[in-house]
């Protein structure tokens, strides 16, 4: 069986209409939110495996051209494995839910021989964004390799779901990105699923209302169903911006 730890990786200001698709004043409101990875571990067998590598380089940079972050020195890549004592080299791979710039550019931090899983269909939309998608993705950084080509080597694509390991598998969760996955642990207290930016926060499940970054209303509802499909076989369904995940899984 495998334990879920959310490790922190920084907080950033979004706005409301960013994660919650609704008009009105509201969604100018702004409120703080955190990048989340999680570290997934089988005591027994002594395997680590990550899920989302969050941020990397410039915050300054960042915060001009994607949101506001704050980053404590603990809340880097690194040090927060560190303190779940896990070095980098201790990790098998990494699964990547989607490959937008708070989630994917941490790979960056690792070392360049761990395998780094993705669907086939983010990487090929990735390469050649629709316009808004560009600054997601850092495609729109004029002579600048994007951060994904540079540990190329190191992808893994996969076509639709596929059990990774025993007790990990990974479901299409389309929608947010044309690509976004899944990915289902089966822990001692039932299966979980990391979704990614499908579920930024909990309302967004709770209410079935897509994220304002949203590449196809058609896909994220289907999305939802199959979320709700799981949920009815006991699944518990993790957000991939909300601080309810540290009470979910305390640590």
């Amino acid at each position: 069986m495998w334990a879920i730890t959310p490790l922190c990786l920084g907080v950033t200001t979004v706005w409301r209409g960013g994660f919650i698709m609704k008009q009105g004043p509201e969604s100018s409101e702004r409120f703080d939110v955190p990048h989340t990875a999680f570290l997934l571990q089988d005591e027994a067998a002594g395997r680590k495996i990550l899920v989302d590598a969050g941020i990397s380089g410039d915050l300054e940079w960042s915060s001009r051209h994607h949101n506001p972050i704050k980053r404590e020195p603990d809340q880097y890549l690194i040090p927060a494995l560190a303190r779940y004592h896990t070095r980098p080299e201790e990790l098998e791979m990494v699964i990547l839910t989607h490959l937008h710039w708070d989630h994917a550019k941490g790979v960056l931090e690792l070392p360049a021989a761990i395998p780094v899983y993705v669907q086939r269909s983010e990487l090929f939309y990735a390469l050649d964004p629709c316009p808004p998608d560009a600054k997601h993705y850092e495609t729109n950084v004029k002579d600048e390799l994007p951060y994904f080509l540079k540990y190329y080597h190191q992808l893994r694509l996969l076509d639709g779901e596929k059990t990774i390991t025993e007790g990990i598998r990974v479901i299409p969760l389309p929608g947010h990105s044309p690509g976004s996955q899944g990915i289902v642990v089966e822990t001692k207290n039932g299966p979980y699923v990391i979704t990614g930016d499908l579920i930024n926060c909990m309302e967004n499940w709770t209410k079935r209302i897509p994220a304002g970054i949203c590449h196809s209303l058609n896909d994220y509802y289907q999305s939802f169903a199959k979320l709700e499909s799981l949920e009815k076989q006991g699944a518990k369904i993790l957000p991939g911006h909300d601080f309810a995940v540290f009470d979910m899984l305390p640590t």
